[in-house]
């Protein structure tokens, strides 16, 4: 138990964290943007694999950066397909999302055999790039704090830092300004905005893109510095524990990042207790980030349903 506690309160713990965070952050924050509209994005798992190969295959023959732009693209896509078919043909937003995230499944596998010449499993075969670490060693010359900053700061990918952004952008953007308010009135109440003029399709679209192109940059934090490379079916859940987050963080920019990070340090755990307690099954250990949303989901849902008693609505 000590040695775990040492673990855990280590600079390279939190690093781990910071690490399995970002990903779910992205797409938690694309789930909240399209949820707030009134449109649910279940397909984040779907969005975040397809964004996975999209990034390695792209970063073969293109700068990092190039790559990171085109799973971007990729997740936006998808969520224009989503949009296409939701609110043009009327289709029912959760089937949707499904069919995305089986299609997903199916197409990156086959995809997968194409640009390596046959493998199912992995793009071990393909010399992918990474997303670089930013370096911030100059801390070190700060007397007393310098050398406890850099190892808790320094190494984190370019987009654990811009995922830290986006989420106070996107807290300006809902809360400060008035297309924010747009968004969130479509979700609520979409009659009052419809009255006023706003299109309220044309929102909802817009977000499911924006919602897509968010998960699509954690699949790239994840192909490209979590792992290096993509392997068949690595969003491993992710996606759905995203929802999770959105959920448990109350529908709120920064709620979704601190449950992200909650769920982030149990993904974390699962990663450096084999390493501690050698005679617990991994199985055992892995499952811990999907028990937690389990008991998060259900912790909102009675959350939920005593505020509704209290209002004397249930």
């Amino acid at each position: 138990m000590t040695e775990l506690l040492l673990t855990v309160f280590s600079a390279t713990f939190f690093v781990t964290v910071i690490r399995t965070t970002t990903p779910l952050l992205f797409a938690a924050l694309g789930g909240l943007i399209s949820d707030l509209s009134g449109a649910l994005n279940v397909a984040l798992e779907g969005m975040m694999l397809v964004a996975c190969l999209t990034a390695v295959v792209v970063s073969v023959y293109a700068p990092w950066y190039v790559a990171v732009l085109a799973a971007l693209v990729a997740g936006g896509l998808l969520g224009a397909v989503m949009a296409f078919f939701h609110l043009k043909l009327k289709a029912d937003i959760i089937l949707v999302g499904f069919a995305i995230n089986i299609f997903a499944t199916g197409a990156t596998v086959y995809a997968l055999t194409l640009a390596t010449g046959g493998d199912k499993g992995t793009s071990i075969n393909l010399p992918s790039k990474a997303v670089p670490a930013v370096d911030l060693s100059f801390l070190s010359a700060i007397p007393g704090i310098g050398p406890t900053l850099t190892a808790f700061l320094s190494g984190h990918s370019i987009l654990s830092w811009l995922v830290a952004l986006t989420v106070f952008l996107i807290w300006f953007f809902l809360y400060r300004t008035p297309w924010g308010l747009w968004l969130r009135g479509v979700g609520e109440y979409p009659a009052a905005p419809e009255a006023a003029g706003i299109a309220v399709n044309k929102v909802r679209a817009w977000s499911l893109i924006v919602s897509g192109a968010l998960a699509g940059l954690g699949g790239a934090q994840l192909a490209m510095f979590n792992y290096i490379g993509f392997t068949r079916e690595m969003t491993a859940g992710r996606g759905f524990i995203a929802l999770g987050a959105v959920l448990l963080g109350a529908r709120h920019p920064v709620g979704a990042m601190w449950a992200a990070l909650l769920f982030g340090v149990f993904e974390a755990l699962s990663v450096v207790m084999p390493n501690l307690f050698n005679w617990i099954p991994a199985e055992l250990i892995h499952m811990i980030p999907f028990v937690v949303t389990v008991l998060a989901l259900i912790a909102f849902s009675y959350r939920i349903q005593r505020r509704l008693r209290m209002r004397g609505l249930a």
